[in-house]
């Protein structure tokens, strides 16, 4: 029991560790493609971005795709894309996840193919799904490693969020379900990772 409670706490720290990590980083420069060919540049559109980043593997991830639909259609003060690394960590190749995620048949999500693996690599993202805050420069201001409710999302664009509250909400938002599967997906993506990752992100 007391190994069990010591491995929990060292993921907490972990995971609240990669909450604050990434404050610094750049996404201005960064373009992909969605699954529909077009370009996208992170900040281009003056607006501060959420972004998700999952895998088609991950339960949870689809679990919570269609509030993020919803959350794509509405009225808001934020932009919503997703982002997947087709061929790296156990994910699908480019054009068979083009089929499969169309045949999924959301009609508001915009999803990014990261296929070099460069968001990421720079974002350090360990586990599906993570979610990062991006400022309307492009520039990272928060990592949130786990699943968010659309609520939760909100929240992190709400101008009175401050970061010791932002955190405490995350801790709450991450049920014992969604560290299960968080702490299944990092195995996942540090087994597959090693070979497909580092080898393809390096070139």
């Amino acid at each position: 029991m007391k190994g069990l409670k010591k491995l929990f706490l060292g993921i907490m720290m972990l995971l609240m560790g990669a909450v604050a990590f990434g404050a610094e980083m750049d996404l201005s420069k960064v373009t992909l493609k969605d699954v529909n060919g077009k370009n996208y540049t992170f900040g281009k559109d003056g607006k501060p971005t959420y972004v998700k980043l999952w895998a088609s593997w991950c339960p949870i991830c689809l679990s919570g795709l269609e509030d993020i639909d919803n959350l794509s259609k509405e009225k808001k003060d934020f932009e919503v894309v997703t982002v997947v690394s087709p061929g790296l960590v156990g994910e699908k190749k480019a054009e068979d996840f083009k089929k499969w995620y169309k045949s999924l048949g959301y009609k508001n999500i915009k999803v990014l193919l990261d296929e070099k693996g460069e968001v990421s690599k720079m974002l350090n993202v360990r586990v599906y799904p993570t979610s990062a805050v991006v400022a309307t420069d492009g520039k990272v201001q928060k990592v949130i490693p786990g699943h968010l409710e659309k609520a939760g999302i909100k929240k992190l664009f709400t101008s009175k969020m401050n970061d010791s509250h932002m955190m405490k909400d995350d801790k709450m938002m991450m049920n014992d379900k969604g560290m299960k599967d968080n702490m299944m997906n990092d195995k996942h993506m540090m087994k597959d990772g090693k070979m497909s990752m580092e080898k393809k992100t390096t070139m």
